[in-house]
């Protein structure tokens, strides 16, 4: 059966217009529902404890080269002023991990803590 073009035009606006139009709000909404959820998960600042002294290990996102990629630092503002930094990481965990390796190096390096206390962080692949 050959339909007319005219015709084809009548059932597309007749469809269109019966379409519910999506508000604003609704948009947001729908935006918000997924944004909100990964930012809290991407952008995080956790306490630790690390030998037995309170400390923060904040992580977020950044953009290379068209990749998302992950930047993590733990600092223990009551014990030292040592900052230990990870970052190039796809994963928010490894960057984590490599901040706090890092940490534990510099804590071992400045005597605050020995290796042997240090090892579960600084062995970790």
């Amino acid at each position: 059966m050959h339909v007319s073009r005219p015709w084809a035009v009548v059932v597309t606006v007749v469809v269109v217009m019966a379409l519910p139009t999506p508000t604003q709000g609704g948009w947001l909404d729908i935006v918000k529902a997924i944004v909100v959820p990964a930012a809290r998960e991407t952008i995080k600042t956790q306490e630790i404890t690390l030998l037995d002294h309170y400390c923060t290990l904040s992580r977020s996102p950044y953009i290379k080269s068209l990749e998302l990629h992950y930047r993590a630092e733990v600092t223990c503002p009551g014990w030292t002023i040592i900052r230990g930094r990870g970052s190039n990481h796809r994963n928010p965990t490894n960057s984590g991990k490599d901040a706090l390796k890092d940490f534990m190096t510099q804590a071992v390096a400045a005597g605050l803590v020995t290796k042997e206390e240090a090892a579960p962080w600084l062995n970790h692949r």
